[in-house]
């Protein structure tokens, strides 16, 4: 949802119109979102959702390995996605091109935290060239002015150098890929694990069954056997609150692997 509205800000200051669409229901922070946006030379008048998008910009690297993000793109458009590997390696066929960038990682080293909105947009910027860096920083320091600003500066600047140039995507899309993913429900889907960027791993031999894990966790992902903590992970959001709240510091926060 950021990220929309840094776009729709950044092309609003070259001269052009643009509109950010955010879509998102009322799921607990942690849920996938979706986010719109238009960019035009006349004034944009349409106010319904993007359904045959140009470009799709993923910015979960756990979604960003399902095909289905490609869903409804356009033949002939671009897909940016947040892995840490080239386009040529990425397992999602159909008639466009894809460009990546490890965009978690910048954010981690610059940020310290797996906040990826915009270290993405410096990737978008190289790789379209829609948007300006020196557009998109001017509208970062506006919203996040001072050190934070200056930091997300850096992440975008790193990004621009980081993406890798689009190539073509493998093959053509395959059957059972068209869905898009889910990106609400909470509460009535089977797994949520996708959600993650960090799981929580429990040492249990650290672990005093203090049971403020199972207490405190607001999914009920924990549960307790011989008064240890087990963590059902497509319960698990990965919030951290587990983490936060060990007194003895038996939990930790493990990166997804991809």
């Amino acid at each position: 949802m950021t990220a929309s509205r840094l776009i729709a800000e950044a092309v609003a200051q070259e001269g052009r119109y643009a509109q950010a669409i955010p879509m998102y229901g009322t799921e607990r922070r942690g849920a996938p979102v979706t986010a719109y946006v238009r960019i035009d030379g006349r004034p944009v008048r349409r106010r319904d959702l993007v359904h045959e998008p140009d470009i799709v910009i993923v910015i979960d690297p756990i979604l960003s390995g399902k095909p289905s993000v490609a869903a409804g793109l356009k033949s002939g458009g671009l897909l940016l996605l947040n892995l840490p590997k080239p386009p040529e390696e990425v397992e999602i066929g159909g008639d466009f091109l894809i460009s990546t960038v490890d965009a978690t990682t910048i954010a981690l080293e610059t940020l310290r935290r797996p906040i990826t909105n915009t270290a993405i947009l410096g990737a978008f910027s190289k790789v379209t060239g829609i948007a300006k860096l020196e557009s998109l920083k001017e509208a970062i320091l506006h919203r996040f002015p001072g050190e934070i600003g200056e930091r997300n500066v850096e992440a975008l600047r790193r990004a621009y150098k980081e993406v890798y140039p689009p190539k073509p995507a493998k093959g053509p899309l395959r059957p059972g890929e068209e869905e898009p993913p889910h990106v609400t429900g909470y509460g009535v889907l089977k797994s949520v694990a996708d959600w993650r960027v960090f799981k929580p791993v429990v040492d249990l031999d650290r672990c005093i069954s203090c049971r403020f894990c199972w207490i405190y966790c607001p999914e009920t992902a924990i549960s307790l056997v011989d008064e240890k903590p087990v963590i059902d992970y497509d319960k698990c959001k990965g919030c951290g609150i587990c983490v936060h709240e060990c007194p003895v510091k038996a939990i930790e926060l493990m990166r997804e692997t991809l």
